[in-house]
């Protein structure tokens, strides 16, 4: 893998559309609808969310977002699985979550979503418990992972 950039997405506009392709590619797995550009940019200028990507010759190949609202929630996607980004971008996240002073993060991840569950128990993360979520009119089982900061 060539060498990332780190990017705030916030101080960074330029590749809102790039997150945007990306993150809807992956609307279901966060339990959320499409969103655009200009939605996009109205949700970065809230204080309670944090954006970090990693960019590869101008191409955004993954991000993760902290939901500083929800104590410390954490969701990442990523442009080609299997490529370490996933724990690279976890990285990122919890220097952003120290500086911020949280005593943790975590994640409700579907249990049909093997590779973010690995990536998290890769990275420190541990299983806390298991929890479903009504969406769409459906209950779907997931398990929620965290991590001491």
């Amino acid at each position: 893998m060539a060498e990332a950039a780190i990017i705030d997405l916030k101080r960074e506009d330029l590749f809102i559309p790039q997150y945007v392709d990306l993150r809807n590619r992956y609307a279901q797995l966060l339990l959320s609808k499409p969103v655009t550009v200009a939605e996009t940019k109205a949700w970065l200028l809230r204080e309670s969310v944090e954006v970090r990507c990693l960019i590869e010759e101008d191409v955004l190949v993954g991000a993760v977002v902290l939901y500083l609202n929800k104590d410390g929630e954490v969701a990442f996607f990523v442009k080609e699985p299997k490529k370490e980004v996933g724990s690279q971008l976890l990285r990122l996240i919890e220097k952003v979550a120290a500086e911020k002073e949280l005593g943790s993060l975590w994640a409700w991840v579907l249990t049909t979503n093997l590779a973010a569950q690995r990536t998290f128990l890769r990275n420190g993360y541990r299983l806390e418990k298991e929890c479903s979520k009504k969406y769409n009119d459906q209950v779907l089982n997931g398990l929620i992972y965290r991590k001491m900061i």
